[in-house]
């Protein structure tokens, strides 16, 4: 097959190709692609489809998502844009009131968008108790670490609790003892949906970093999909990894299925801190007015813990993507990185989740390192009032994505679904322009460019022996002139951007050629 007269956007500058706006031909065969000419230099072989002109670019991929969750919050109430306690139980003593008539009265409800972190006053349980009274009902933050349950749904969990919140590993269980009543059909089908949905923003695949054996979910033959995964291990699930016998890059089969699967073992999850909206993310200083729990947030993972879940994911084959979204707990990830590559760990399979606080001192040790950095750049905006409340003496050392760049360091975006929609576009228009809508662009000297942006999405290029991952745009893209001439125009034609087809592997996934 040959997709001719494609356009292509600039070459990242570490790699060398046509120029920018060129036109050319890609012929693909087999899965992959074949060869990269200038447009009508070489014979058609196969099926044409002329683009006219086209952009082109290589399959994009969201970096860090939880697929279970997000396939359920993306159809869940949204408390996200209370701008109080009283608010979210508004919306909430509606969304029961449907629940009950509703077809699954007898499931929890959840929902979601909690940012207590900028209400006046705390969310008490009397409040949401009066509110949804006997329907058992759970509030769950932005985050995702934290979440605020109703009396009854305390009850329904086995639990009594003498705050108004749970938070970190307590709101993580009680989250997963929720999902885990209900239907596992239900939400493989959600997922497929959720996937399917996806690729008509140009998606080809995703990490999925669901807490509860993730592996163990994808191994269900509802979860068939050709939208490529790559499955997150917690460290209560890798002793069940060592028993299955994965390894890194191993395909995930369910039972009695032959062939290949797109499902695939990604690397070792490790939580090792908390997040900005709980306050619990884990900073070498104190927040202002000591708004953090103890002062500068809270450390899940001692060394001694995280040397050895290092070790272990070493004999197993399996990277480590480690959770850090404070300054403190960045450092403390790379210095456990720095023992474990001076004791034999191989390079390059190691990642740092958020990375949203780093010290300048640690950024040249994450390039000498090897460490790539994952960082999910919607969180800067959505957080940029918490930065300006809770870091302020830090604000600079917020989201570096340039910074991170140019020292070197290898970057690549997310979205951290359900905290951010699963959408790359967004991704990418906040990192290249750092805004949205009507708000002044944040910080903007750590934009970088669509190339880059797009580079940080993808995992293949155009070009000869890659895989035929490939998104054709419906709409040109902006240019780097146009952003810097106006930044949040450029914003929202990049978040408008959709995909005339999505292929994979050389099949169309989504739409038409």
């Amino acid at each position: 097959m040959r997709l001719s007269n494609a356009r292509l956007v600039d070459a990242h500058p570490s790699i060398a190709g046509p120029p920018a706006g060129a036109l050319v031909d890609i012929d693909i065969v087999d899965g992959e692609i074949e060869r990269v000419s200038p447009a009508g230099s070489t014979p058609s072989v196969g099926e044409r489809h002329d683009l006219e002109g086209a952009t082109v670019i290589p399959g994009l991929w969201d970096e860090h998502t939880h697929m279970g969750q997000w396939a359920r919050h993306r159809m869940r109430p949204s408390v996200f844009e209370a701008a109080s306690a009283e608010e979210a139980v508004a919306i909430a003593a509606q969304a029961a009131r449907a629940h009950v008539g509703s077809r699954s009265a007898a499931d929890p409800l959840v929902l979601v968008g909690m940012r207590d972190a900028l209400w006046p006053a705390p969310p008490t349980r009397e409040l949401l108790d009066a509110a949804t009274g006997a329907v058992p009902t759970l509030i769950v933050s932005s985050d995702v670490h934290s979440s605020w349950p109703n009396t009854a749904m305390l009850a329904r969990l086995g639990l009594t609790l003498d705050t108004a919140l749970l938070r970190e590993d307590a709101a993580f269980d009680a989250l997963q003892a929720v999902e885990g009543m209900l239907d596992a059909d239900a939400l493989d089908r959600h997922v497929v949906d959720a996937l399917a949905g996806a690729a008509a923003r140009g998606v080809v695949g995703v990490v999925d970093l669901e807490f509860d054996d993730a592996v163990g979910a994808w191994m269900r033959p509802g979860r068939a999909t050709p939208t490529r995964v790559e499955v997150g291990i917690y460290q209560q699930d890798l002793e069940l990894a060592a028993e299955r016998g994965l390894r890194m890059g191993d395909a995930i089969v369910p039972p009695r299925q032959r062939g290949a699967a797109n499902a695939r073992v990604g690397r070792l999850k490790v939580i090792s801190d908390g997040a900005l909206g709980t306050r619990t993310a884990w900073t070498s200083h104190p927040y202002a007015d000591g708004a953090g729990l103890a002062g500068a947030g809270v450390r899940n993972v001692d060394d001694d813990d995280l040397d050895r879940l290092l070790a272990r994911a070493t004999e197993l084959g399996l990277g480590a993507a480690i959770h850090a979204i404070g300054d403190a707990a960045v450092t403390a990830a790379i210095d456990a990185l720095e023992r474990a590559d001076a004791g034999g760990r191989p390079r390059g399979g190691d990642r740092i989740e958020h990375a949203q606080l780093v010290d300048a001192a640690d950024i040249p040790r994450l390039a000498r390192l090897g460490i790539v950095a994952s960082l999910q750049p919607e969180h800067a905006l959505d957080d940029r009032e918490l930065t300006a409340s809770l870091w302020a003496d830090r604000a600079g050392d917020a989201y570096r994505i340039r910074s991170l760049i140019d020292a070197g360091v290898r970057v690549v975006l997310g979205s951290d679904a359900p905290v951010t929609p699963l959408d790359p576009w967004r991704a990418i228009a906040t990192a290249v322009t750092r805004t949205r809508d009507d708000e002044e662009p944040w910080q903007p000297e750590e934009a970088i460019t669509i190339a880059e942006a797009i580079a940080a999405s993808s995992r293949t290029r155009i070009a000869a022996g890659e895989p035929a991952d490939l998104v054709v745009l419906a709409d040109a893209l902006p240019d780097d002139d146009e952003v810097s001439r106006d930044p949040r125009a450029a914003a929202k034609r990049l978040r408008s951007t959709t995909a005339r087809a999505t292929l994979i592997a050389g099949e169309v996934v989504h739409g038409s050629l």
